[in-house]
């Protein structure tokens, strides 16, 4: 668009081009809220995805209180062995 033209207002137009121009502006916000919707989506299974990952990575793996048996704290797997039953997930 040139610099010395005039956008004519909505209201200085035909009124079969003004429903026109309005229906294209619809059509236009609406596809937006719609890219914008997926794009949400998509974001959202992603994160979802991963954090399924990292909680199948962690069931999988071995319990707190072995970890530390095998790295030689056995003060702090005796701790963790007292919280879990103190709090009775394990019997």
């Amino acid at each position: 668009m040139n610099e010395d033209e005039v956008v004519p207002s909505l209201v200085e137009v035909p009124a079969a081009i003004q429903k026109l121009v309005i229906a294209y502006y619809e059509a236009g916000l609406d596809h937006g809220f719609e890219l914008g919707y997926r794009a949400s989506e998509a974001n959202n299974e992603a994160t979802w995805a991963t954090a399924a990952a990292l909680v199948r990575g962690i069931a999988d793996g071995q319990p707190y209180d072995q970890l530390c048996e095998q790295r030689g704290e056995q003060g702090r797997a005796e701790r963790q062995r007292r919280l879990l039953r103190d709090r009775g997930i394990v019997p």
